[in-house]
């Protein structure tokens, strides 16, 4: 009998463990406790929202077209350095598990998914989202880097670890960008201008470039990994 329950509890272990083995859109390795990329080649930028799904809008801004925007500005910044892959160059709806798709037939590769905000209208400035912990030294250099160039920040959350679908789901470090929120009078003049959305685009190549030599150095103790169970069939375990 002892060796019956030993054997059912190996089995439980066992089943645990692969669980947490199962990768994004049930392929790959866990990634809760993976290093931050570094040395990496690809840049995956998404634009989010497009087509009919317009995202945030506020004051005459909509967010999909800010957010494409900088996607393209972006890409150009970063080109003589990554290969880069734009997931849509313009106005066009896409599934999110689409994008993560096409993040995860990349190697050697980071996700950058770039949004606007919208808020209550005294929240202002850049935040950035993470989940996993191979995504956090590039979520912490991109917050850094966003929120040395706008010039006001009220109430906003700043570096936040969040279990989105993008943040998730695909099988490279991802990071979940807003770069200001459409419904705060200062963040919506200073977006609406190219200058501004330019020097967006720049703080972010930089973060890139930071990562890309320095990986995981100089940021500290890493965070636990956090494993929660998939909120539809098609999520990343973990």
């Amino acid at each position: 009998m002892p060796s019956h329950r030993l054997l059912l509890s190996l089995l439980g272990a066992w089943l645990l463990a692969a669980c947490h083995s199962i990768g994004p859109l049930g392929r790959g390795a866990a990634y809760g406790d993976k290093p931050g990329p570094r040395d990496f080649r690809t840049v995956v930028v998404d634009a989010g929202h497009g087509g009919r799904d317009s995202g945030a809008r506020a004051r005459g801004l909509t967010e999909k077209t800010l957010a494409l925007d900088i996607a393209k500005r972006l890409a150009e910044l970063l080109r003589p350095d990554f290969r880069v892959i734009l997931t849509r160059s313009y106005d066009h709806f896409i599934e999110l598990d689409q994008r993560a798709q096409t993040a995860s037939r990349q190697s050697d590769a980071v996700l950058v998914s770039i949004h606007l905000n919208y808020g209550r209208r005294w929240r202002a400035g850049p935040e950035t989202y993470w989940w996993r912990v191979d995504s956090y030294s590039l979520a912490r250099r991109m917050q850094r880097h966003l929120a040395a160039v706008c010039p006001h920040e009220s109430g906003n959350a700043g570096l936040v670890r969040r279990r989105l679908r993008l943040t998730r789901n695909p099988a490279i470090p991802c990071v979940l960008v807003e770069c200001g929120y459409l419904t705060n009078l200062k963040d919506a003049r200073l977006l609406g201008t190219s200058d501004y959305r330019q020097r967006l685009a720049r703080a972010l190549a930089g973060a890139l470039r930071e990562q890309r030599l320095a990986g995981d150095s100089g940021m500290g103790p890493l965070p636990a990994p956090v494993y929660a169970p998939p909120s539809k069939a098609t999520d990343a375990r973990g």
